[in-house]
Formats: structure tokens, C-alpha cells, sequence
């Protein structure tokens, strides 16, 4: 599972650049998520435990627009909000997810997709919906 990123603007720590946590890949393991907001309604965003004891140590990685950054899916990677008021901080991504990886992913009840029959409330499969 890879991802590329493309940066169509610079990103820096104030308008939210790619934060990563390095070595965090090494145990090909995927950590569990939670919703950030209250519900999927208020904000799509997740978020993740780090534990400094296990050395979980978190990088940025600001970069110039036109570079491309490239990591793999297990790494623990995010963005904060743009806190800019006049400078966005758009990205492309293009990720390829094997499918036991997105299946592993959907477990943990995390999908990039919002066109999945997901309840971003409680991020249970669309069983919920079906009743």
C-alpha cells in the first residue's frame, strides 16, 4: 500500500503540512482510529493515539509546491487544519491499497471513500442501513 502526494501549493506548519511519525511503518500493523469530531456531519477528520513510550515522535514535513512525497499506507501520517487565512494548501493524492489492506482498513472501521455505505457516526459498515 502506497501513497503518493503531490503538493499543488507549499505547505508549511501553519497551513497544515503532512506530519508523520517515522518508524511507525516497521510493524505492518494498522493502528485504530477515531473520529475527531463528535460526529462525520461536523468534520471527516480522524485521529490516532501516539505513544511517546514506544517512541512514537511526530515529524513534519513541509514542502515546496510541485514535490512529491511518497509513503507507505502503514506509516501514521496526517495533516493539522490550515490555520492561514489567505494561503490554501491543496494536495493530490493518488494511493493504491491492496485488497486485504482495505479490508484490514474497514475493520478498524477507516475508509478514504465517502461514496461507501459507512455510518460516519458510529464508522460501521452499511449492515446499519440495511435494517
Amino acid at each position: 500500500p502506497i501513497q503518493r502526494l503531490l503538493e499543488l501549493d507549499d505547505s508549511t506548519e501553519e497551513n497544515g503540512c503532512l506530519r508523520y511519525v517515522p518508524g511507525s511503518g516497521l510493524p505492518r500493523k494498522l493502528r485504530q482510529h477515531a473520529p475527531l469530531a463528535s460526529s462525520r456531519d461536523e468534520g471527516h477528520a480522524l485521529t490516532i493515539e501516539l505513544d511517546e513510550s514506544k517512541g512514537d515522535v511526530e515529524k513534519l514535513a513541509p514542502c515546496k509546491r510541485g514535490s512529491i512525497t511518497v509513503h507507505d499506507e502503514f506509516v501514521i501520517h496526517g495533516s493539522s487544519g490550515n490555520k492561514c487565512p489567505d494561503r490554501e494548501r491543496r494536495t493530490y493524492v493518488l494511493a493504491y491499497r491492496p485488497q486485504k489492506v482495505v479490508e484490514a482498513e474497514r475493520k478498524l472501521g477507516f475508509t478514504h471513500s465517502h461514496n461507501d455505505e459507512v455510518n460516519w457516526d458510529t464508522f460501521n459498515d452499511g449492515e446499519e442501513r440495511k435494517k
